[in-house]
């Protein structure tokens, strides 16, 4: 189909235009892409001035645990060198009228994911990217815990064109005293859903999609990975529990290698049809629980950086994807089938 379609994300509630007659415009970020696998094996295991490579510790800033508790770590918490917050402000209002600010507390930690240089999701295994969901599920509980902290939230950019600024595989927690507007924009689509129909927008959103199949990328008992219906930009894809909860500390010791496995898999299969491309990650989840707000659904957001925004999503918002997200799932589906991924 090479007509343009117009849809509308049920959580973002953002339109999106697709327009597959642009199909020049894939392969164009794609060949330019080509090389990004061979300078990832070709960059050093350890690098002498890496302040995330393992000896390097000295060259960072204080280091909040590691584990395991030794020398031979393989995931160590540090807080962040360069914080755009300040951890040990009093949180204090000032303003009036139309001026308001709040003093800048918050907690900003960097979660070093892996001893070497040179590694990536797609490429570790399955007991290093537990260890990972196990450090991000104990900081990420050890900074809600803060009382002035209102949200939290982990990400991970990977990459220059994804925001990164050091070639180590690393990722970030925040802790906030205030809720981003995109959470409550979410919270509020998810909170209007549930008071209609009774029922999670996630949910009904899961069960849909295994139904019609076209944009499940793989899936297992407890989570499956899918290129949302009208996704904001090419080959963006979520993670999401089976299981209902608000809340990503509700992960449990159960889920955490099958969350590990099928993050190696669908990452393996990014990782190889789109050349080993920069991306973000966003763990998109509430940080407390509390009765009304039963009907949000956390899940984890990937986005490729294979296209830049334009003047029309600047202007208005509104997003052009040249990629319709059936013919991506499918394409991460032929790396498995060609590939053997498992």
């Amino acid at each position: 189909m090479d007509n343009p379609i117009i849809r509308k994300n049920p959580i973002t509630h953002d339109w999106v235009i697709f327009a597959p007659h642009r199909a020049s415009r894939p392969k164009d970020f794609k060949s330019t892409e080509e090389d990004r696998i061979a300078l990832l094996y070709n960059r050093p295991k350890h690098k002498a001035d890496c302040p995330f490579c393992r000896g390097n510790e000295h060259l960072t800033a204080t280091e909040i645990w590691r584990l395991p508790e030794s020398e031979e770590w393989q995931v160590r918490v540090i807080e962040n060198k360069y914080s755009s917050v300040n951890r040990n402000l009093e949180l204090k209002k000032y303003g009036s009228g139309l001026r308001r600010e709040i003093s800048g507390f918050g907690i900003h930690d960097v979660i070093i994911e892996h001893p070497h240089h040179n590694m990536t999701l797609a490429l570790m295994s399955l007991s290093d990217i537990e260890m990972i969901l196990h450090a991000w599920l104990r900081r990420y509980q050890e900074v809600k815990a803060h009382p002035l902290v209102r949200h939290v939230v982990i990400f991970k950019n990977q990459g220059l064109r994804a925001g990164g600024s050091l070639e180590h595989p690393h990722s970030q927690i925040y802790g906030l005293p205030v809720v981003p507007f995109e959470v409550e924009v979410r919270l509020r689509e998810m909170a209007r859903y549930y008071d209609i129909n009774d029922r999670c927008l996630i949910c009904d959103l899961i069960a849909d999609e295994l139904s019609e199949g076209q944009r499940v990328i793989a899936q297992n008992e407890s989570f499956v990975a899918l290129m949302p219906y009208a996704d904001l930009s090419p080959y963006h894809f979520w993670i999401l529990p089976k299981r209902h909860h608000p809340c990503f500390d509700s992960l449990n010791e159960q889920e955490i290698p099958l969350l590990a496995k099928l993050i190696r898999h669908v990452f393996g299969q990014m990782f190889q049809a789109l050349k080993n491309p920069d991306f973000n990650l966003v763990i998109q989840s509430l940080s407390h629980y509390e009765k009304e707000f039963e009907s949000f659904h956390w899940y984890i957001s990937v986005i490729p950086q294979v296209k830049h925004k334009g003047g029309l999503e600047y202007a208005g918002g509104l997003y052009v994807n040249p990629v319709l997200p059936e013919v991506a799932a499918k394409e991460f589906r032929d790396v498995e089938e060609s590939s053997g991924l498992s």
